[in-house]
């Protein structure tokens, strides 16, 4: 019985394809990345961790672009312990058509639809109609999801509208509506607005926002998020960058996906998804094509237990010193405000030797995430003095196999951890 659906399924499918464009079929394409990693901890208590892990990346059919395109990003990791049970996580599986000229677009499966629409991620469909070369509009619909496939909500539905507009030099906006719906009620029903606006080499824009449509919604909440960055290079020793965000709290969904994606995301990190008000400016000079010197004003703030606090960070890089492969970078944070951290710092040299890339680095840190074992939820939590010692290696065995070398040494006063962190990659072509 199977067998005869799929039968019927793919004739339904090259009956279709005539109404998308195609012609004869081009040669078969496929490109894709497959990782291979082994994740070790061992905790002050004296537990060891281990966790086995291995991800395929692939595009498959047609180039992207040309035609009919398969993505496929799947994770499947395991920890190296008793009673452990695997964790598949999919962050793309899409059947895609798109093609420069064709009046249709089409794509299916589990994707992430931040570049046409707000509603992340999404199990379901997105079609779309080019009204002009480069502007097309289009709707979406299916059910919530999460990277972790084991959490599908059957009871979340996702539905909207977009419009999509591309231009010249990678220029693109895009506005889209959005609602929600849980078991048949709606629980979000929004606008959402992206942006990324080159002006030649002189200024950069980018930002996205959220503003509430629905009528439970208080006037002064309506805007729920925004994010605006903006780059202008002032001449060429001088470049000056800004960046304003305002949300309602941690954005775990992103840190989720960041954090499965790369097990050594540092805990510097971790507050930029915190802080429901961020922002600040940038000034760097560069003296000479490798060097850059760097000075930023920021200030965070948690709106909700009215926490401010203001940071000036210094900065300075240089790659390649006398030509002998040499780079260095690092930074100094002096933080003050109603629950400040102490001050902070970041340096790192490198060495490239050849086909080996070696690393050493020292920082400190003071912020954490703790899930609450009774809500389920994400909360920062600060660590006193946290201290890392890093050390890293990137091999270049070949033209398609490179080797990824990790070891991280924490210090929180007399508790101290270890952190391994190995990853094998193979292109193909």
């Amino acid at each position: 019985m199977k067998t005869r659906q799929i039968k019927a399924a793919l004739v339904l499918l090259l009956a279709a394809l005539p109404l998308f464009g195609a012609t004869d079929p081009p040669a078969f394409y496929q490109k894709g990345t497959i990782y291979l990693d082994w994740l070790g901890t061992r905790s002050p208590d004296g537990t060891f961790f281990n966790q086995l892990s291995a991800r395929v990346r692939f595009e498959l059919i047609s180039r992207p672009g040309t035609g009919w395109t398969f993505s496929l990003d799947v994770r499947d990791r395991v920890g190296v312990v008793a009673n452990a049970r695997n964790q598949a996580i999919l962050y793309n599986a899409r059947l895609t058509y798109d093609r420069p000229g064709s009046l249709f677009y089409l794509s299916l499966g589990q994707m992430n639809l931040y570049d046409s629409a707000g509603i992340g991620e999404l199990m379901g469909g997105v079609a779309g109609i080019r009204i002009m070369p480069s502007l097309m509009i289009g709707g979406f619909g299916g059910l919530e999801s999460s990277p972790y496939v084991n959490q599908i909500e059957s009871n979340y539905l996702k539905f909207g509208g977009f419009l999509r507009w591309v231009g010249s030099m990678g220029k693109q906006f895009s506005l889209s509506y959005n609602q929600l719906k849980f078991q048949g009620k709606t629980e979000r029903q929004y606008a959402y607005a992206n942006v990324f606006f080159p002006i030649e080499k002189i200024f950069v824009l980018y930002g996205d926002a959220e503003y509430e449509l629905g009528a439970h919604t208080a006037s002064q909440n309506r805007l729920s998020r925004v994010f605006v960055n903006g780059r202008l290079d002032l001449s060429r020793w001088f470049d000056f960058t800004g960046t304003y965000s305002s949300g309602k709290g941690l954005d775990y969904h992103q840190f989720l996906i960041e954090a499965t994606q790369d097990p050594s995301l540092n805990n510097q990190n971790v507050a930029r998804f915190f802080y429901t008000s961020y922002y600040g400016g940038r000034l760097s000079f560069k003296p000479t094509p490798n060097v850059r010197l760097s000075v930023s004003r920021e200030v965070s703030e948690q709106k909700d237990l009215n926490i401010l606090n203001h940071t000036w960070r210094f900065g300075a890089a240089a790659w390649n010193l006398l030509g002998q492969g040499i780079s260095v970078t690092g930074d100094y944070a002096v933080n003050r405000g109603d629950t400040a951290e102490s001050n902070s710092y970041y340096a790192s040299l490198t060495k490239e030797i050849g086909r080996f890339s070696l690393t050493a680095s020292i920082s400190n840190t003071y912020n954490g995430v703790r899930i609450d074992s009774t809500s389920g939820t994400p909360q920062l939590i600060h660590l006193n003095d946290y201290q890392n010692v890093g050390a890293s290696a990137f091999i270049r065995v070949g033209k398609s196999f490179w080797v990824s070398l990790e070891y991280n040494y924490y210090l929180q006063q007399a508790a101290n951890q270890h952190f391994v962190f190995v990853r094998l990659i193979y292109k193909t072509y």
